[in-house]
């Protein structure tokens, strides 16, 4: 039997999609006769009322230490580029999988397996090619080219979309060894959360009749948020009761003034990490989900909430195209105005939501965490048995 290592990110991360593809994908894989599966370290999850796992109650959720000051972030540092890869290397394996192309440095601990390495976007180029701006940014841009320096070592690559194989071979010089795995997405997002519609809204003091427009993930710059603000502000003003909610990330200063200048307040409901109970309740409660992403190697919230037949209003940046496919409303470009107007549309076209929802739906369906396994084990024995 091939004992396998999966390598998932430090629980001290907190990135849910990251955490979803780690857990979904071990769990699956424990169910092949041919492989022995060993993970790393445990997997912090916000997910795990769906998938059962042996991560101990005192470090669920754990947070990243001191929050976000220097010294936490120098201690995340060290535990990412080098006690982690220290105690990887002490792991005996077959071949090892390395589940987020941040953590391709891991390589180096296993130099003489297979390694598989899967990558869900290029984020590290892009932000290695802007100019650092201080001590804390020349420190990750260094760290960050070690990491790509090692991704370019791998013996396979793993990518969610066609988009992102062409990025990723443009940048490899090649397209050799590059297998195209889409993301799966969980049987309990086809069915009705145990919190209600109705019991949601009023849990979470939204107006029974406004028409909500949620968004999921986080609230970095390019996943343009100040977008959907600006949406959420030009409905209302067209007359439509609109509400904002917010899954996944706290709000920065930046954008909490917005909505204040905009007086949304009253308007935006922000809950931050939270269950995936509540998420799939959020799915269930809003009317559309926007997704104006400037940049996504899939976007599994489009997905997600496809499955839970929600209407979907996308950039259809990246990859998000191709997931989407025509089962959403694509919005190209950069500017509000077509985002309001498709979500106007929306909001007055109740036939037009439920077709697009069936749609979502039908497309969700073609993606499954069990097909992702099957595919990955695939590639496993056709690097072991080489």
């Amino acid at each position: 039997m091939t004992r396998v290592l999966l390598v998932p990110d430090l629980r001290l991360e907190r990135w849910p999609s990251m955490d979803r593809y780690a857990s979904r994908l071990s769990s699956y894989l424990q169910h092949d006769p041919d492989f022995a599966i060993d993970v790393a370290t445990p997997i912090s999850t916000l997910t795990e009322t769906q998938v059962q796992r042996s991560t101990p109650a005192s470090t669920r959720h754990a947070r990243t230490p001191d929050g976000g000051s220097m010294i936490g972030e120098l201690r995340r540092y060290v535990a990412r580029y080098w006690s982690y890869p220290r105690r990887v290397g002490r792991r005996p394996t077959d071949l090892m999988h390395i589940l987020d192309h941040s953590y391709a440095h891991v390589l180096r601990a296993h130099r003489d397996v297979p390694v598989v390495i899967t990558v869900h976007d290029l984020m590290p180029v892009k932000i290695v090619q802007q100019r650092a701006k201080g001590f804390r940014d020349l420190l990750r841009n260094r760290l960050l080219e070690s990491v790509l320096v090692a991704l370019r070592q791998a013996s396979a690559w793993i990518v969610a979309t066609e988009w992102l194989r062409d990025e990723l071979s443009a940048w490899l010089g090649h397209a050799e060894r590059i297998s195209v795995i889409p993301y799966g997405v969980d049987d309990a997002f086809f069915e009705p959360p145990e919190l209600s519609r109705s019991a949601a809204r009023e849990r979470w003091d939204i107006d029974p009749a406004a028409f909500v427009v949620l968004h999921v993930g986080s609230v970095v710059s390019r996943k343009n948020f100040t977008a959907v603000i600006a949406a959420v502000d030009g409905l209302r003003q067209s007359g439509v009761n609109a509400w904002l909610l917010q899954f996944g990330a706290a709000l920065n200063s930046g954008q909490q003034a917005d909505i204040a200048q905009r007086q949304l307040g009253d308007f935006v409901r922000a809950r931050g990490a939270s269950v995936e109970s509540d998420l799939r309740a959020a799915y269930r409660t809003a009317d559309v989900l926007l997704f104006p992403s400037h940049y996504e190697g899939f976007g599994l919230p489009v997905l997600e909430a496809m499955a839970s037949g929600l209407p979907v209003v996308t950039s259809g940046a990246g990859g998000l195209g191709e997931v989407a496919a025509d089962a959403a409303l694509i919005v190209g470009g950069r500017e509000v105005e077509p985002y309001v107007s498709a979500l106007a549309d929306l909001a007055g076209d109740g036939e037009r939501r439920r077709e697009l929802a069936a749609k979502g739906i039908k497309r969700a369906e073609a993606f499954r965490w069990a097909e992702t396994a099957r595919q990955t084990a695939e590639l496993y024995r056709q690097l072991t048995s080489a």
